[in-house]
C-alpha cells in the first residue's frame, strides 16, 4: 500500500522539536492519515497533550517533549505498542531545528488518499461482482465517494474573511434576473396543482427573461406581476413530462401574442424527452445532473428552469428528504458558479408545498399558483399568484402583492395576458357566493381571505351587489 514512513517520522519529529509546528498541520493532517499504527498512536497523544495545554490557557511552546510524551504513552499502556521509549526518542534524530513540516505532511496526506482510493475502488468492484445492487446505484454511490477525494492537493478550501477586511471588501451589487424575486445567484420554486397552467406561465417568464424585456409578462394589462427584468439572460428550459409537439404549440402561441422579437436559439434553449436518442431528461443521479450541467456551462447559459421536479426525479414519500438535500446542494453549487435556478413542483393534496419545509430555507422566492374560488373550466388559464416567500427587500411593496393572471382572447381573436390584484378577483368571487346566499364563514374559506375582510365585503354587497362598483381607480 502507498506510504512514506520517513515523511511520517519527520512530521512527528518536527513537532517534538518545535511544538508550534503542530498549528501548521492541525485540521489538515489527521491521525488516520498515518500508515504505521504506532505513528497514529503517537500523533493522537501529541494532539491530546496539546489540547490540555490550550485548555489550561498555556501557549504551545515546548511543553510536549520526549519526557512528557513518553510518560503519557506509558501511563495509558501504549508505550510498548509504539516501539518503546527508544523509538520515541529517535524521532527527532538527524532533523534540523526548523523544518518544512507542511511539505512532509502533504506527502503523508497524499499517500493516505491513495490508500483510501484503493479501498474505495475495491469495495466498488466487490459490489459489482456480487451483483446484488443495480449498476446505476453502484455508479451513483461511487461518484459520491470519489467526490470526497476531489480537494485540490489535499488543501482545506475554506476561506475566512475577517470582519475589518469585510468592511473594506469590494462586493458587486446584487443583480436581479427578476426584481425582487430572483438574483443572478438565487433559486426559486413555483408550485401548484396539476393542470393550473404553471408550465405555460413559466414558459412565458423564460421568454421574457431571455429577451430581457422591461418587465414580466411584457405588455400585459392590469395590476400585479409587473416584476422588472434587469437584462437578457441565456436560459435553458428542461421539460420533464411534456412532448415536443405540445411544447412547440405553446411556444408558437406565446411568440404570436408577445408582439416582439422572439428569443434566438442561443438566448433560450429547450430540452425534452423527444429530442433525445438514448437518454431522457432527469436529475435523479449525479451522472444525469452532470449531463445537464455540462450543457449549462458548455452553452453559456445563465439560468436553468426545471419543469418539474416530480417528473425529472420521481421518488417515494420516504425519500423526498434525501432528494431535497441533494438538490439543495446541487442548486447551491450552480448558484455559486453564477447560474440561477427556477424549479416547478406539484402541490400536495392540501394545495401546499410537497416535501419537508427545510428545502425552503435555501430558496430566494416561492410562488404559489391556485385557482380562484369562482373559476370555471371554460375560462382556461386563470390563476391567482401568491408570493409565499421572498428573500430580498422590494423597492415597491406592491411588487409582492398577490395578483390574478389570465390568458385572455381579445376581440381580434389574439391571446394576451391580463392581470388584476388578487383581492379584486376574490371580492368578485365573494359577491357571486353572496348572491347564492352562502354563509360568510364558508365564503371566507372558499375565497381564501380573513373573516374580517369577508364581513366588510358583505356590507359592500348589501350596499351594491355589483363588485365593479366598489373598485378603486388603482385596482385597474
Amino acid at each position: 500500500m502507498p506510504s512514506n514512513l520517513d515523511a511520517e517520522r519527520f512530521v512527528l519529529g518536527a513537532i517534538l522539536l518545535d511544538n508550534t509546528a503542530l498549528k501548521s498541520v492541525v485540521g489538515y493532517l489527521s491521525a488516520d492519515d498515518f500508515f504505521l499504527n504506532q505513528h497514529t498512536i503517537i500523533f493522537t497523544e501529541i494532539c491530546e497533550l496539546a489540547k490540555k495545554e490550550l485548555e489550561a490557557g498555556r501557549a504551545l511552546a515546548n511543553s510536549i517533549d520526549l519526557v512528557t510524551l513518553t510518560e503519557a504513552l506509558n501511563t495509558k499502556g501504549w508505550l510498548e505498542n509504539v516501539g518503546g521509549a527508544s523509538y520515541v526518542s529517535s524521532l527527532p534524530d538527524g532533523m534540523p531545528w526548523k523544518t518544512n513540516i507542511k511539505h512532509y505532511a502533504k506527502i503523508v496526506v497524499e499517500k493516505a488518499r491513495l490508500r483510501k482510493l484503493i479501498h474505495t475502488t475495491h469495495n466498488i468492484q466487490m459490489r459489482a461482482f456480487e451483483g446484488e445492487d443495480g449498476a446505476e446505484a453502484i455508479i451513483t454511490d461511487a461518484e459520491q465517494q470519489i467526490k470526497q477525494f476531489n480537494i485540490t492537493n489535499g488543501e482545506n478550501p475554506a476561506v475566512v474573511v475577517g470582519f475589518a477586511s469585510l468592511l473594506k471588501r469590494e462586493c458587486p451589487p446584487v443583480e436581479y434576473a427578476i426584481d425582487p424575486l430572483l438574483s443572478s445567484r438565487g433559486t426559486g420554486e413555483i408550485f401548484a396543482w396539476r393542470g393550473t397552467g404553471k408550465s405555460y406561465i413559466t414558459t412565458q417568464m423564460a421568454v421574457d427573461i431571455a429577451k430581457g424585456r422591461p418587465m414580466m409578462f411584457g405588455g400585459h394589462k392590469g395590476g400585479g406581476g409587473h416584476w422588472p427584468i434587469s437584462r437578457a439572460y441565456r436560459v435553458l428550459y428542461v421539460y420533464g413530462e411534456m412532448d415536443d409537439t405540445e411544447i412547440q404549440a405553446r411556444s408558437i402561441a406565446i411568440s404570436r401574442m408577445s408582439g416582439q422579437e422572439i428569443p434566438t436559439d442561443e438566448q433560450l434553449g429547450t430540452m425534452c424527452k423527444d429530442y433525445q436518442l438514448n437518454w431522457r431528461p432527469k436529475i435523479s443521479s449525479s451522472r444525469d445532473r452532470k449531463f445537464i450541467e455540462d450543457r449549462v456551462f458548455g452553452y453559456g447559459y445563465e439560468g436553468l428552469i426545471l419543469d418539474n421536479i416530480s417528473t425529472l426525479w420521481p421518488t417515494s414519500q420516504e425519500n423526498q428528504t434525501d432528494r431535497s438535500a441533494i438538490l439543495a446542494e446541487w442548486f447551491n453549487d450552480l448558484n455559486q458558479r453564477g447560474v440561477w435556478v427556477i424549479f416547478l413542483h406539484h402541490a400536495g393534496k392540501s394545495g401546499e408545498q410537497r416535501g419537508d419545509s427545510e428545502k425552503e430555507d435555501m430558496l430566494s422566492f416561492v410562488l404559489k399558483l391556485r385557482r380562484p374560488a369562482n373559476y370555471k373550466p371554460e375560462e382556461g388559464l386563470r390563476v391567482e399568484v401568491h408570493v409565499d416567500k421572498n428573500r430580498h427587500k422590494p423597492k415597491q411593496p406592491s411588487l409582492l402583492m398577490p395578483f390574478e393572471i389570465q390568458l385572455f382572447r381579445n376581440d381580434n381573436g389574439e391571446q394576451e395576458w391580463i392581470t388584476r390584484p388578487a383581492h379584486v378577483a376574490q371580492r368578485a368571487a365573494a359577491f357571486e357566493m353572496f348572491k347564492n346566499e352562502m354563509p360568510a364563514m364558508f365564503v371566507a374559506q372558499e375565497v381564501g381571505v380573513s373573516k374580517a375582510t369577508i364581513y366588510r365585503w358583505k356590507k359592500d354587497f348589501e350596499e351594491n351587489n355589483n363588485p365593479d362598483f366598489h373598485r378603486e381607480p388603482s385596482e385597474g
